[in-house]
């Protein structure tokens, strides 16, 4: 979005541009015409006019290809209208402290929690071999009806013939105990504390790769806060003014065409310097936001 926005702005800009010198052209076109000016002043002004007019081509593809970028970005078909809200116009609105901006990192990046979680993962596996390594106690018991007979008769106590047959009753009850002298899952524990340890150091290490981003992240937006400010008051205003001072001189005869169209040069070069070190800012801030996993930077 800040990259595509710069764009537009650059866009705006040369279309402004494109107006004045247009204007410009017409004066000497004039000027021409009364005699009061040499035809090659015209010649140079049209030539500076196709320029900016080449150089409005080219902005205004940039912008496109940026705004399709941008629609791709959001799940927008390319042929939907998309117009963006919002300039850099809160650039300088202030940001929580380093060190706040640190420790929401800490708490909220996700691959921080994900880390975490491997560490805890690595701890319940190492209890679980230990758990198995330990004296295990398992209690059984169980009941059979047998109902067995031959093929035979016999005599019974009184003398009668009947079926040789008799039925069985078992009740069975045990305790099996494991004992675990030569196997007390040593290996295993040993292996799932190495990796709790590999862990451990990942999330030390992802603690301090987010503490340098997010420092890193404020000391890009300072200095790209000083820069823009430096543009802003010291360059890009001079520079208007400068060329607004050359245009009258021009109109005046004091100066030729060359001086202005100069300065002209000069003053565009600075206005889009500036556009470029505000969106330094734009992207500084968005960076902050970014290695704090800052909640507006999460759609829903």
């Amino acid at each position: 979005f800040g990259m595509t926005l710069a764009l537009v702005l650059k866009l705006s800009f040369v279309e402004e541009t494109l107006t004045v010198t247009t204007q410009n052209y017409r004066l000497v076109a004039a000027r021409v015409n009364e005699g009061k000016t040499a035809p090659l002043e015209q010649n140079m002004e049209a030539v500076e006019l196709n320029r900016i007019r080449a150089m409005r081509e080219v902005s205004e593809g940039q912008a496109e290809i940026a705004l399709l970028e941008l629609k791709n970005v959001v799940g927008m078909p390319p042929d939907l209208p998309l117009h963006l809200r919002g300039d850099f116009a809160d650039l300088l609105d202030p940001l929580p402290p380093p060190e706040i901006t640190a420790e929401q990192a800490l708490e909220n990046r996700p691959d921080l929690q994900t880390a975490r979680a491997l560490v805890d993962l690595a701890e319940a596996r190492i209890e679980e071999a230990r758990v198995g390594g330990k004296l295990d106690a398992s209690v059984s018991a169980g009941y059979q009806r047998m109902n067995s007979g031959f093929p035979f008769r016999a005599f019974d106590s009184d003398a009668q013939l009947a079926p040789i047959r008799s039925v069985f009753h078992f009740v069975t009850f045990g305790v099996t105990l494991n004992l675990p002298i030569f196997n007390k899952n040593q290996g295993t524990i040993e292996a799932v504390a190495a990796e709790k340890i590999a862990a451990q150091k990942r999330l030390e290490f992802g603690e301090l790769t987010v503490r340098r981003e997010v420092a890193a992240g404020f000391v890009r937006y300072e200095r790209a806060a000083r820069a823009m400010e430096i543009y802003r008051a010291g360059v890009e205003k001079l520079a208007a003014v400068n060329l607004g001072v050359v245009r009258q001189t021009y109109e005046l005869g004091a100066i030729n065409l060359l001086d202005y169209i100069a300065e002209q040069r000069r003053y565009i070069q600075v206005k889009n310097d500036f556009i470029d070190a505000q969106l330094q800012v734009f992207l500084a801030r968005v960076e902050i936001l970014r290695a704090a996993a800052a909640p507006e930077l999460i759609t829903k």
